[in-house]
Parts: structure tokens; C-alpha cells; sequence
């Protein structure tokens, strides 16, 4: 959907509140396909290095869809979005949940390649105690 296809509204602040999370989603999925994109590029190379890095940005993706979730929350609650306001902002919502747990997915395949290659188990350390102890 092209900004210009939005509604245009009484209030412009309605329809930067509406601009911003649809913005913010784009950007959450191309995070999270450029993690899975270098997740599987760890598993073929055996990479565990990639594997950490890609496994430590996760946090990345998880703060967005809290922030983003938040926001759509905040819409919802002052601005009482109708017709193809309110479906887009539930679809951002749906979007955001499905998109975090692709991240999640990529995450665990990159502990995976750690324990292939390391063969450490860190899916229940902390992947920062992972990298802690990997450079002590």
C-alpha cells in the first residue's frame, strides 16, 4: 500500500499515526529476512560466528515488535480507527507477532549451528553469556 493510498484525513497527525507503524513493519521485515538470509548462510558454511552475531541481533526484532505493537495499541486507543484504518492496523498487529517468531526461528537455527560447530548447547544461557565465555 502506497502512502498516497491512505485515507486522507481531517487531521494530518492521524495520518502520520497511521504512516508510521505501516513504515515501521517494512523495515521489521527486512530485518528479519536479512536474519534469516545470513541464518541460513551460517547453517550451509558452518559459521558459527555468523550464528552468533545473527543470534544476538534477535533482540533487535523483538524490541520493534514491542514498539510497534505499542504504538498500534496507543492509535487504537485515542484515535478509534474505522473501515481501512482499523484492518490495517489489526493487520500490523497479526503482521508484527508472525514476523518476531520468523526472527525467533532464526535465532534457533543459529544456536544450532553453534552446537554444531562448538558443540555447546546455548539455547538456555542467554546468547550474551554465549559470546561472554566464546572470547574469554
Amino acid at each position: 500500500m502506497e502512502a498516497s493510498d491512505l485515507t486522507d484525513h481531517v487531521s494530518r497527525r492521524f495520518n502520520k499515526d497511521i504512516e508510521d507503524p505501516r513504515n515501521s513493519v517494512l523495515a521489521m521485515g527486512g530485518l528479519v529476512e536479512a536474519q534469516f538470509s545470513r541464518a541460513i548462510s551460517a547453517i550451509v558454511s558452518g559459521d558459527s560466528e555468523l550464528g552468533l552475531k545473527v543470534a544476538k541481533d534477535d533482540h533487535k526484532v523483538n524490541d520493534l515488535e514491542v514498539n510497534i505493537d505499542e504504538e498500534c495499541s496507543r492509535i487504537l486507543a485515542t484515535q478509534s480507527p474505522a473501515a481501512g484504518d482499523l484492518r490495517l492496523i489489526v493487520a500490523i498487529i497479526k503482521t508484527i507477532t508472525d514476523l518476531q517468531r520468523i526472527g525467533d526461528h532464526a535465532k534457533n537455527i543459529c544456536e544450532y549451528v553453534i552446537y554444531m560447530v562448538k558443540g555447546r548447547d546455548v539455547r538456555h544461557t542467554g546468547i550474551s553469556d554465549a559470546a561472554d565465555r566464546e572470547s574469554a
